[in-house]
């Protein structure tokens, strides 16, 4: 029988090195994984030298309750992701890396999300474990966006990118610019596969006020409609969501640099319109973040399903980071 664990004693009982106890909290997937032995062992090692541990954020990815906690010294991060039985489902252990000074540089131009209605911030923060970007200072600030329906991220044939509620969905400018980069014509991976010999897939930079660069990739195979050396507004449709590059389903990836070239230039962090600053777990549109996804508000309502939400033991399955 499955166990369970109330995730706001989890902490106390891995403090105490309880670890037999977590251990059977976990699901069976998870114990085919890793034996008790190994859990133990590995556990007590990462946990040696500890004093104590804070919780840094919870969130809900797709009906995952996802707790993050950090060691006294800023070094270590515990992340469990709970279902809705409080099962655990995963449970990863890594350094925990922050980047202050980059954190508090923002861009100079207001930007809105590129996307006309509601959409999943999927990854999206500062720090790795509710952005996969955040450690790579090329797409540090980056957002993974895709749609949520129901807890799942489609509906009908998974291997199908018509399934997917992101898929073909209209995408926009997010400030006035200059389009100097268009890359299209790229297939649609099929679900699950990727194209890592093209990362971004079809995609788009815009030059934008005080030497700012916005990129938008993963579009679909021949739906850009803007041109290169073409001005556009904030909000003036470009393209539709695809599924295009290194990404194993629709969505798409959104980022601010300080260059127009994607490997030299740096992210920034964005300044968005009404001082909103989304992160993994919201839900988000063109104008405002809509606190609907927060663990406290979904996670009791919310059934588990096989979507992009799957885990394992070491690390989160992720949509896939943009560059190798």
């Amino acid at each position: 029988m499955v166990g369970s664990i109330d995730p706001d004693r989890f902490i106390d009982h891995w403090l105490r090195e309880d670890f037999k106890t977590i251990y059977e909290a976990t699901s069976k997937v998870f114990q085919g994984m890793v034996s008790l032995s190994a859990f133990i062992e590995m556990s007590a090692a990462f946990n040696k030298g500890v004093r104590s541990y804070h919780l840094t954020s919870r969130t809900d990815v797709i009906g995952i309750g996802q707790f993050v906690w950090v060691d006294n010294s800023k070094a270590k991060a515990v992340v469990v992701g709970f279902d809705d039985k409080y099962t655990i489902v995963s449970l990863y252990l890594k350094p925990y890396f922050v980047f202050p000074e980059t954190d508090k540089i923002y861009t100079k131009n207001e930007y809105i999300m590129p996307v006309m209605d509601d959409w999943f911030v999927f990854w999206g923060g500062t720090n790795e474990f509710i952005n996969y970007h955040y450690v790579y200072e090329h797409q540090r600030y980056a957002y993974d966006l895709l749609k949520v329906k129901d807890g799942s991220t489609y509906n009908g044939r998974p291997e199908k990118n018509e399934s997917y509620y992101a898929f073909a969905e209209e995408i926009i400018a997010p400030q006035d610019g200059k389009v100097i980069k268009v890359v299209d014509g790229l297939d649609d991976n099929i679900p699950g596969q990727m194209d890592e010999e093209h990362p971004p897939g079809n995609y788009i930079v815009i030059e934008h006020a005080h030497k700012e660069y916005s990129m938008i990739a993963h579009f679909k195979k021949d739906s850009i409609i803007v041109q290169e050396g073409e001005e556009v507004l904030q909000k003036q449709l470009l393209g539709k969501c695809g599924n295009s590059g290194n990404s194993s389903e629709a969505h798409i990836h959104f980022q601010i640099m300080d260059s127009e070239d994607l490997h030299k230039g740096k992210s920034v962090r964005i300044r968005f319109k009404n001082g909103v600053e989304p992160i993994q777990g919201e839900i988000v549109t063109n104008h405002l973040t809509k606190y609907l996804n927060r663990f406290e508000e979904k996670f009791d309502k919310v059934e588990n399903t096989m979507t992009i939400a799957d885990y394992v033991f070491a690390v989160p399955r992720a949509i896939i980071q943009l560059f190798k």
